[in-house]
């Protein structure tokens, strides 16, 4: 559990957040740890571009040693996800214990 990195996201992800998330994103899946786990339980609103982005990295990192990984967030959160075609990208986790066991 120590090598991967937890990204928080509370609130509303909208264009305001969009610059700052997409940053420290980054910033966490060049750690090189063995995963980042995105905390989308605390989030409000999920963007559609924000939604996108999730996916591109997760493409972009598949098969670099380190892992993208989304906690399970609210209904309107997760439509998000469905509606850009993003969620069939990654398992469901519940749990935070649960990501970061993988």
């Amino acid at each position: 559990m120590a090598d991967c990195v937890v990204v928080r996201v509370e609130g509303e992800l909208d264009a305001a957040g969009y610059p700052e998330f997409s940053s420290v994103l980054e910033r966490a899946v060049r750690t090189g740890g063995r995963c980042v786990v995105v905390d989308l339980r605390p989030t409000r609103f999920l963007s559609i571009r924000a939604a996108t982005m999730l996916g591109s990295v997760k493409q972009r990192t598949a098969g670099s040693g380190s892992e993208l990984r989304l906690v399970a967030g609210r209904a309107d959160v997760e439509r998000a996800l469905e509606v850009t075609g993003v969620r069939p990208l990654f398992r469901s986790y519940s749990s935070m214990r649960d990501a970061l066991a993988g």
